[in-house]
C-alpha cells in the first residue's frame, strides 16, 4: 500500500505533470475578484491568504487560514485540517490544477506574502496523514523570494506543480518589493492519491 514515505523516496522535491497556464494572470484577475485577509491573524507578518476550500464554502479564513491549534483552544472546538474540504467561489479560477486531485482536498488556498512576509523555519507533519502539493504562481523565484527546504534553496517554474517534503524543516522569505503569490495544497495521503502523483512524474 502506498504511503507518505512512498512519496518522499522520490525527492524532497519534485515536478509533476500538472500545471496552471497562464498562471501569473489568474492571480492578477483573481486579486481583483476577491479580498485575501490575513494568514493567522494573531502573528503579524505580511502573509495573507485566499481561501479555495473551507469549512463551508465560505471565505473569511476563519478559521481555515488560522491556527488550528490555537482557534480550538480558545473557541473549545476541535476543527481538523480534514474539515475544510467545500470548495469557494476563488476555487473556480484555479480549478485546472486543483480538479486532479479533488477528491482529496482540505484546506487549500492561495498564500500572498507581501514584502518582507515570511514563514519561519518549521515542520508541516499532521500525522503524515497528507501531503503537500504546491504551484509558485507568481514572483517565486529565487534570489528575489526563498524557498528554503533544510539547507537548500528550491527552485521552482512558475506554473508547474511540485511535490515538496514539508515533514522536512522547511521556511521561505520574500526579500523583494512585490508580492509572492503560492498555490498550496493539501492532499489526503490515500493511495489513490499517491498513485496519481507516481502516474505522473514529470521526466526532466
Amino acid at each position: 500500500m502506498f504511503n507518505y514515505e512512498h512519496l518522499a523516496l522520490l525527492g524532497t522535491y519534485y515536478p509533476i505533470n500538472f500545471k496552471l497556464d497562464n498562471a501569473a494572470d489568474i492571480v492578477t484577475k483573481s486579486d481583483e475578484k476577491f479580498e485575501y485577509v490575513r494568514y493567522n491573524p494573531r502573528k503579524n507578518i505580511n502573509r495573507w491568504g485566499l481561501s479555495l476550500t473551507s469549512l463551508d464554502g465560505g471565505m473569511s479564513g476563519i478559521p481555515d487560514l488560522d491556527s488550528l491549534r490555537e482557534y480550538n483552544t480558545e473557541n473549545n472546538t476541535l476543527y481538523d485540517e480534514v474539515d475544510f474540504n467545500v470548495p469557494t467561489l476563488a476555487y473556480e479560477d484555479f480549478k485546472e490544477a486543483l480538479d486532479p486531485f479533488a477528491p482529496w482536498l482540505f484546506r487549500t488556498h492561495v498564500l500572498k506574502l507581501n514584502s518582507g512576509g515570511y514563514f519561519p523555519p518549521h515542520r508541516d507533519l499532521n500525522g503524515l496523514r497528507s501531503f503537500r502539493l504546491i504551484v509558485p504562481l507568481k514572483n517565486c523565484k529565487a534570489p528575489d523570494v526563498n524557498f528554503i527546504l533544510e539547507d537548500k534553496i528550491l527552485n521552482f517554474e512558475e506554473g508547474i506543480m511540485y511535490f515538496v517534503d514539508t515533514v522536512k524543516m522547511h521556511y521561505i522569505f520574500n526579500a523583494s518589493l512585490d508580492p509572492s503569490y503560492w498555490l498550496i495544497l493539501n492532499v489526503e495521503s490515500t493511495e489513490e492519491a499517491i498513485e496519481k502523483v507516481f502516474l505522473n512524474l514529470m521526466q526532466t
